[in-house]
């Protein structure tokens, strides 16, 4: 299976630095035309993206709704098992009002919401019902920075500590072929 991954476009709340989560805030102009420019890429690909996926959040919903129409995509599939991970108490904060997390955080939830370790598995199971329901087929996802990286994870042996510090831009699509079910990522790699 060819996956196709990208995060919705900025929104208001990237703009200002806030923590979002699972609270949604809409695209920008700036976002929209992500989302244009996102599709035009494909579209050089000349390629049959057979279904989207899309994480259930409003950012993404709309990111995925202007995919579909640029790229005449008809089946369009909305998970909670893609949305970005829960931040508890810290949702609608400063990303500066997170208190700074060391050592074995990611198993520890942020009070309120889940753990690293529990978006993870959450996205990894939703990305492998996917493989099992298009093998054969181009599949795009639409996601958050959270699940992005615990996907590239994943894929690619890497701890999701380190996909998580390096973050992909909200214009990106990352190609990725799949030929078997994910294993869960890990979650700190050793030196």
């Amino acid at each position: 299976m060819k996956l196709f991954i990208t995060r919705h476009g900025q929104t208001e709340d990237n703009l200002n630095g806030i923590t979002m989560g699972q609270k949604d805030s809409p695209l920008t102009a700036t976002g929209i035309r992500q989302a244009k420019y996102k599709a035009s890429l494909l579209k050089r690909k000349h390629l049959y993206i057979a279904r989207i996926y899309s994480s259930d959040i409003g950012r993404c919903m709309q990111t995925a709704a202007i995919l579909s129409e640029e790229l005449g995509v008809e089946e369009v599939v909305f998970t909670e098992g893609l949305r970005e991970i829960h931040f508890g108490v810290y949702e609608g904060l400063p990303y500066s009002a997170i208190p700074e997390r060391k050592g074995g955080y990611m198993h520890v939830a942020f009070p309120g919401g889940e753990s690293n370790e529990t978006m993870s598995r959450r996205v990894i199971d939703a990305i492998n019902r996917i493989y099992a329901d298009n093998k054969l087929s181009n599949v795009l996802i639409v996601t958050h920075s959270g699940p992005l990286a615990a996907i590239l994870a994943s894929c690619h042996n890497e701890s999701l500590a380190t996909t998580l510090a390096n973050k992909v831009d909200n214009k990106s699509v990352i190609e990725l072929s799949i030929e078997r079910p994910l294993g869960y990522p890990l979650l700190s790699k050793a030196i």
